[in-house]
């Protein structure tokens, strides 16, 4: 199964900035189903800059350390894939659309059939045909809407995970400085209670220590 890569998100924002482009052109006059595809594009691509950078950090880490990361880069890639379909049909889908934006463009030569009646008649009814088509661009705002809501349910997933890890990392670290200080106590308990009586001979070993400690030269002095 094949994992996400940055390229992958890269290639799908290029996309949604073409689809963007055509969309904005020509706004005013646009229908509504553009507008409101307008704005569907435009919240995809802030999730996939957001989603591009998640991708980059799950990456680079280490998948033998952190198993989850294998797993993650694998809905990711599925993820990311299915978001690349839809925008490859969308493009095609639209490829009309953005030939009579081109064609609506007057041509600079006064005789030219651009400037004629049947042009524009036949322009006008491209248009029109192309109105009677919104229920597509509604099918396809839809699964654009849903593709966005997946991606913004992995990135809180990732940011869930990551917090996750933190935590017990934490938690464990707690742990062990809780281990430490409960060995350092019972280490000073035991030291204090060893008497001549009870342990003579770890006694024996504390004074054999001091007294050859008396025998090693001072410490400078340190000057302040």
């Amino acid at each position: 199964m094949a994992s996400v890569s940055v390229g992958d998100i890269v290639l799908c924002t290029q996309i949604v900035c073409r689809l963007l482009a055509a969309a904005t052109t020509g706004r005013k006059d646009a229908t509504r189903d553009i507008r409101e595809l307008d704005s569907v594009l435009l919240s995809l691509n802030l999730s996939l800059a957001q989603l591009c950078k998640a991708a980059a950090v799950i990456s680079s880490r280490n998948n033998s350390l952190d198993p989850d990361a294998a797993h993650i880069q694998q809905d990711l890639g599925l993820m990311v894939g299915s978001c690349r379909q839809t925008l490859e049909d969308l493009e095609r889908t639209t490829l009309k659309y953005r030939d009579i934006l081109r064609l609506s463009t007057p041509s600079r030569d006064a005789g030219s059939f651009h400037t004629s009646p049947q042009f524009w008649f036949k322009l006008q009814w491209r248009r029109v045909m192309w109105d009677f088509k919104g229920e597509s661009l509604t099918r396809y705002r839809k699964k654009l809407k849903t593709h966005i809501e997946a991606i913004n349910l992995m990135l809180n997933t990732c940011i869930w995970t990551t917090t996750h890890r933190i935590e017990i990392a934490s938690r464990l670290q707690d742990q062990r400085l809780e281990e430490l200080l409960h060995q350092t106590h019972r280490l000073n308990h035991r030291v204090s209670t060893l008497t001549y009586d009870t342990r003579p001979h770890a006694v024996g070993a504390f004074h054999a220590v001091l007294e050859n400690r008396s025998s090693y030269p001072p410490f400078p002095a340190t000057s302040r």
